[in-house]
């Protein structure tokens, strides 16, 4: 019978924190910088290696960049910021993952090559399907130290909320070029004039039950 672990790991791939209120600044960040998350710098020459890996892996999967609902950029770039954001709460708190803790979950799944595709379609770099794994189990852990039973929505909501107000003390300033981190949505937004977001720029794609990983 597969565990409630395994049943996780697609929620956080999909950007799973709908509703979040994270910490944004409108200051601007450093030129070849696409985005800072507290102290952490992701780099524009990082950001560009990733999205060409990520380019290169959807052409061996045959998948053509037309049917994905969001640029490349924006969706790699998101993930990274969460990835950012979940390690700094983990060492905050003192939230431990192992390597071993990640290759049971990769076992549990039934190996990385099915673990693989999924991170492709929710715009996860090959290389960084591991740190994918990790984000997910600091997530499901962060939940039931704040008192989840994935099995109860109600419980799992009020540890969200818990969870949510720890991350929000996380700032996130990002590189106008690649939008704007929208604070209720927890995603990255297209600008319009003077700065705000254009209406309906949001991504549209439903976000799956933390609970059940639907």
């Amino acid at each position: 019978m597969k565990s409630n672990r395994v049943r996780v790991l697609p929620a956080l791939a999909a950007a799973v924190l709908a509703g979040v209120a994270l910490t944004a600044c409108s200051s601007p960040v450093q030129v070849g910088t696409a985005a800072t998350v507290g102290g952490d710098q992701i780099t524009s020459k990082q950001l560009d290696s990733e999205v060409r890996e990520y380019k290169d892996a959807l052409k061996q999967a045959k998948v053509s960049e037309a049917q994905l609902q969001s640029p490349i950029p924006k969706t790699v770039l998101t993930q990274l910021i969460f990835f950012h954001q979940f390690d700094q709460f983990a060492k905050k708190t003192g939230l431990t993952i192992t390597e071993g803790d990640i290759d049971k979950l990769i076992n549990d799944q039934g190996g990385i090559q099915k673990i693989g595709p999924e991170g492709l379609s929710r715009g996860i770099p090959p290389s960084q399907t591991r740190q994918w794994i990790r984000t997910t189990l600091i997530y499901q852990k962060a939940l039931e130290r704040f008192g989840a039973n994935l099995t109860d929505q109600a419980s799992v909501q009020a540890a969200q909320e818990k969870l949510f107000g720890e991350l929000g003390n996380i700032p996130v300033k990002v590189s106008h070029r690649y939008g704007t981190w929208d604070l209720q949505q927890g995603q990255l937004v297209e600008e319009a004039r003077f700065g705000k977001p254009a209406a309906g720029s949001a991504d549209t794609a439903s976000r799956p039950d933390p609970a059940t990983g639907q």
